[in-house]
């Protein structure tokens, strides 16, 4: 070869690498673009991962026989992630016991889990009853989410009624026994990890282990009902024939000293 013809020959070479160095450039810029990208979208998931509380059912208020003063009323939600492992190959036996168990179709439910907004993430039930919950809960199927919700329910309406006191919306207690054994009576709620939209709703239930929720306390009085209730009705008809403006009446065990009943009007 001439040395004209070296010459171009390397010359070619020179270009033909010059050639190949933007395009070598630009792989390697994707591959930082998708890496980056990759990792940028787990850390945004990571940091929407926030911790649900699940409450925990409250302790019960029991006059000296056990008569409930303050007892826990419960609802149930269930929401099914049916990406979890091991769903689809229960999912039609799934919702045919679903809908045998609420008499609501089991196509309306598979329409809910189609339809999803979210890509895991669905509610398909409101306020199940404590039955129901038990039913579903039997049957052990992966993805499926019970989430508790408690209310307090005053069974013998003003009776006792400032002895035992009330709650709050959030279900502590503001007065009474329910504010003095709060601690006591409230229980400890559990905790699941979740991953939240932009809007703070619900998108997923993370996996990872699940931190059950433990009961409170129940707190048995020495207060018995029905002396509860005839003290109250003597001592209003006492303030009212006496023409007193309030009155104070107690009723103790004299060899114990537990008070049976105790009111003011």
């Amino acid at each position: 070869m001439d040395p004209k013809d070296q010459i171009l020959a390397r010359m070619y070479v020179v270009l033909t690498l010059l050639g190949l160095v933007p395009v070598a450039v630009a792989a390697q810029m994707g591959r930082v673009l998708v890496t980056e990208t990759e990792a940028l979208r787990d850390q945004v998931r990571d940091q929407a991962r926030s911790t649900m509380t699940i409450p925990a059912m409250r302790g019960d208020i029991l006059d000296r026989d056990g008569r409930g003063l303050a007892i826990n009323t419960a609802r149930y939600d269930l929401a099914l992630d049916p990406t979890v492992e091991g769903f689809q190959a229960q999912a039609d036996s799934f919702f045919d016991k679903l809908a045998s168990l609420t008499g609501v179709p089991a196509s309306r439910y598979q329409r809910q889990v189609r339809t999803r907004h979210s890509t895991e993430y669905v509610k398909l039930r409101e306020e199940l009853t404590p039955r129901q919950y038990e039913q579903i809960e039997s049957w052990e199927i992966p993805g499926v989410i019970l989430t508790p919700e408690f209310g307090r329910r005053y069974n013998y309406g003003t009776t006792a009624a400032h002895i035992v006191g009330h709650v709050g919306g959030d279900g502590n207690g503001l007065a009474g026994l329910e504010l003095a054994y709060d601690d006591t009576l409230r229980g400890t709620p559990g905790r699941r990890i979740v991953r939240r939209d932009r809007s703070g709703r619900i998108e997923a239930y993370v996996g990872g282990r699940v931190v059950p929720p433990e009961r409170g306390d129940d707190l048995v009085l020495t207060i018995d009902l029905v002396r509860q209730a005839a003290l109250e009705t003597e001592l209003r008809r006492g303030v009212r024939e006496s023409g007193a403006d309030w009155g104070t009446a107690v009723a103790m065990n004299p060899n114990t000293g537990a008070i049976l009943a105790m009111a003011n009007v």
